[in-house]
């Protein structure tokens, strides 16, 4: 993926909405960035091979806007277990940000694939109809949407994207005249070549048998000490 290979090369975003992740239910107060540092490097001493530790040690990189050491974390968490959905989710939200759409489709759907049943994936679900909708792919993303508000009904953010889609225009018909006008296109522009190729095919024949005849003419006169012309008069007039 180039999006993971370019990762020295990417700017430092800020993200400050991932410290909501950080949150406990219902609590308001902003998270403390300095204890929440002091209580990671204490986790990953008692718990160093952790695909939670280090997914949530991307997340605060993530908010210190340190991608770099954000990818490197999830990469970490994949080698130790390459289907972590929660892993493959953040790289696709680090690289949606990033404008590498088509990797983070790919990883956000595969975050969906291979989460456990018995877990909601409603965010992974909704994250991927984000990516699908930024990339304009309108029909899939209304269908992750209407999966996120199945599983999570009071996710307004969903409800909004899912209304913006209903109301744009339908194009579908359009594209479908526009792909129809170009198979008829081509399939007269391919009836043309093969008409004139066909008459090339003949002319060329054609060629072929009178270059064929005037040899023989030739080769007979030859034979027979005549002039070819002289030949072709005789023959002509009996």
């Amino acid at each position: 993926m180039s999006g993971i290979l370019n990762r020295y090369l990417h700017p430092h975003i800020t993200e400050l909405d991932v410290a909501t992740l950080f949150k406990k239910n219902g609590n308001k107060k902003d998270v403390d960035v300095n204890q929440l540092e002091k209580k990671l490097r204490k986790i990953r001493k008692e718990k160093p091979n952790s695909t939670d530790t280090y997914n949530q040690i991307g997340n605060f990189w993530r908010i210190k806007g340190d991608t770099l050491k954000a990818i490197d974390c999830f990469r970490k968490t994949l080698s130790i277990s390459p289907n972590d959905p929660d892993a493959l989710l953040n790289l696709a939200r680090i690289l949606f940000n990033l404008q590498y759409l088509e990797d983070a489709i790919f990883l956000a759907r595969r975050s969906v694939e291979v989460n456990p049943p018995q877990q909601s994936a409603w965010l992974h679900h909704f994250k991927l109809g984000e990516i699908l909708k930024a990339y304009g792919h309108y029909h899939e993303a209304s269908l992750q949407f209407k999966q996120t508000l199945e599983l999570n009904p009071s996710f307004k953010q969903a409800s909004i994207y899912l209304k913006e889609i209903e109301s744009l225009p339908d194009t579908t018909v359009h594209i479908y005249t526009f792909f129809i006008i170009v198979i008829l296109v081509l399939t007269v522009f391919l009836g043309i070549l093969s008409t004139v190729e066909a008459h090339n095919e003949e002319f060329a024949d054609g060629l072929k048998t009178k270059r064929h005849f005037n040899r023989a003419m030739a080769m007979r006169s030859i034979k027979l000490g005549m002039n070819p012309r002289n030949l072709r008069c005789r023959k002509y007039h009996s």
